[in-house]
């Protein structure tokens, strides 16, 4: 058989050492020199602890080299001009993994042992490195993360063939400090909640639209200091310079915004395990952050004047916006402003954050269950529910496992008969543990009823009941009231030339604001009496006006780009509330319909509705 130079090197690698073996004996046995003997017993220790280190490194570089070459994109292979640079030659360890009996200076070395004791060692600094890069660097680079703990994993699985060494779960659990059966936490969950509270939620914006977080381009509110990322060699990354640089190249798509993709990495990375437990930090985070809000709004609550009537049309969109700001006379109130925005940025962006993980827990719950439900005996029905295909009997899994255990058992020479009994229970047990795993909830509507609870202790302040039984129109202070009136005043700062409140809050703030008013029922309010919502209605008549006579010219003038952001503003809010309806429908409400003039009529009744798409933006809306 043909064998290469590399390889034939390899097979021969130790015999530098009998060289030593012959010294050694000479000095002893013909020279008769200890001192001489001492000397080659000294350098042959220090010659061979380098050589099973350099053994170890090559063996690891090849097997991680091998790994991420299996692990890069096919397409990205099919599209380079010279791919063959990615591929790796083959290299044949098999032969020195098993040498159990190496002879040296007298003395038998378990040459395997030393390797599976360093190979150890190597896999966990290499996940050690990996974590410190990650701690060095912002949320995006979760999926970086995910990628090279993939690859790290794929090569631990290709030498587990040829050497026997710790399992990839352990090491994982060690290098996450999460090996206590009560311990739900891990080191990157903490890192993942600590990156979160100090730079994503402050710092992150969220475009609705492509449903991603992205970093705002003003100097961030909260500076955020970070280790320096750790050096290593190439092979703690994918072995190569080239594979390095090929998987470097797929981490930037991800590095400048947080989306699905880094929700994907999350989830595979802290499991079942830890996830509960940064859910539960996010939301400890929201319940904090409204204690935190309720002070200063209480602050703007006392700044608005005793009454504001609805906004006048005789006076166009000039005199709207000029009333408006008569009304909300919170001039000497911006720093307290921007702390409730912010505030209400970070409970719309957990709250958005949640909707994501959502989506990425029905996608797995699905995976899963296309993959048990064949042995569990379940089918999907036509209105998405589960049927049973047995009609009360045992599931396929519980079936095979009996009739093979009976098999089994009718046959004389049975050996051990309580281990296939034993196996059949263990059959029966796991059919009913993912049986109960199949009706999961959903995290963001468990999420919006923990909100919920939490403004409980809030609503009579931010939610007054009227004492006529009759929606509160003039007097009002309640929360939709606050948040409208910070709503009108970010949209006209946002659209001057030096303000930057679009690029500091995003879309995040509409997520919260809505939020918070859908669960204390103030939507129909907030839609009636939304100052820029009325705002829009002048608009719109004075249009008309002008459509009716060109030749008298309309105050809306210089308003336009002001007008298309409430526009904008407006879609956004509709779409928030339809998506609160359809995850979290609330009882039906009994309101008063109210004319322009402010008279009350006859009490009607609001019907909430399931459906999702009842406010799309509609084209040129």
């Amino acid at each position: 058989m043909f064998l290469s130079h590399r390889t034939r090197v390899l097979l021969s690698i130790l015999m530098p050492f009998d060289i030593y073996n012959d010294s050694a004996q000479q000095a002893l046995i013909v020279l008769k020199q200890r001192f001489l003997y001492d000397e080659i017993e000294a350098e042959v220790d220090h010659c061979f602890d380098l050589f099973v280190s350099k053994l170890c490194d090559t063996v690891f570089t090849y097997y991680k080299s091998w790994a991420a070459s299996e692990l890069l994109d096919p397409s990205f292979l099919f599209a380079s001009d010279n791919g063959d640079k990615f591929s790796i030659q083959p290299m044949r360890f098999t032969a020195l993994l098993k040498m159990t009996r190496v002879k040296l200076l007298g003395r038998t070395i378990n040459l395997r042992s030393l390797i599976t004791e360093r190979m150890n060692k190597v896999f966990r600094e290499n996940l050690e490195f990996l974590f410190d890069r990650f701690e060095s660097q912002d949320l995006c680079a979760i999926v970086e993360l995910e990628k090279l703990v993939d690859i790290l994993k794929h090569a631990h699985c290709l030498l587990s063939t040829d050497l026997s060494i710790d399992s990839f779960s352990l090491m994982m659990s060690e290098m996450q400090e999460n090996i206590s059966l009560v311990s739900f936490s891990s080191r990157l969950a903490s890192q993942i909640w600590s990156e979160m509270q100090n730079d994503f939620l402050p710092n992150f914006i969220l475009c609705n639209t492509t449903q991603r977080f992205i970093r705002s381009s003003k100097v961030p509110h909260v500076p955020v200091q970070k280790p320096s990322v750790p050096y290593a060699k190439p092979n703690f990354y994918c072995g190569t310079q080239e594979l390095n640089l090929a998987h470097q190249s797929f981490a930037r798509l991800h590095s400048g915004f947080f989306g699905v993709p880094h929700m994907f990495s999350i989830v595979k990375l802290l499991g079942s395990r830890s996830l509960p437990w940064l859910i539960r930090a996010l939301l400890d985070h929201i319940s904090n952050k409204l204690t935190t809000l309720e002070p200063m709004i209480t602050g703007l609550q006392e700044s608005l004047p005793k009454s504001i009537g609805l906004l006048p049309f005789d006076g166009g969109v000039t005199g709207c916006m000029r009333l408006v700001k008569e009304h909300l006379n919170w001039g000497t109130k911006s720093e307290l402003k921007s702390e409730v925005l912010r505030g209400i940025k970070e409970i719309g962006s957990v709250l958005y954050w949640m909707g994501l993980l959502d989506i990425v827990l029905r996608e797995v719950d699905t995976w899963h269950f296309m993959q048990t439900a064949p042995w569990l005996g379940l089918l999907p029905s036509a209105d998405g529910q589960v049927l049973h295909s047995q009609d009360g009997g045992d599931s396929p899994i519980v079936s095979l496992f009996k009739s093979v255990t009976a098999a089994i058992l009718s046959k004389p020479g049975c050996p051990n008969p309580t281990s296939f009994n034993t196996l059949s229970k263990q059959a029966e047990a796991a059919d009913l543990l993912y049986k109960a795993n199949m009706n999961t909830g959903s995290v963001l509507e468990y999420a919006l009823a923990f909100t919920s609870a939490a403004l409980d202790k809030y609503c009579s302040k931010w939610s007054a009941i009227p004492k006529t039984g009759f929606v509160d129109i003039t007097t009002s202070k309640d929360f939709y009231r606050i948040y409208s009136g910070l709503q009108i005043g970010y949209l006209e700062e946002s659209e001057q030339v030096s303000s930057g409140n679009r690029e500091l809050l995003g879309d995040s703030v509409a997520w919260g604001g809505c939020t918070i008013i859908y669960l204390l029922g103030q939507q129909i309010h907030f839609e009636l009496f939304d100052f820029s919502h009325q705002v829009l209605n002048v608009a719109e008549v004075e249009t008309v006006s002008s459509v009716q006579s060109p030749r008298n010219p309309q105050f809306s003038q210089g308003w336009e780009v002001l007008i298309e952001s409430m526009k904008k503003a407006r879609r956004l809010n509709n779409h928030v509330f339809s998506m609160l309806k359809a995850r979290c429908p609330l009882e039906d409400k009994t309101a008063c319909a109210i004319k322009q003039s402010g008279a009350p009529l006859h009490r009607i009744k609001f019907e909430n509705t399931i459906s999702a798409f009842e406010t799309l933006p509609q084209k040129g809306a």
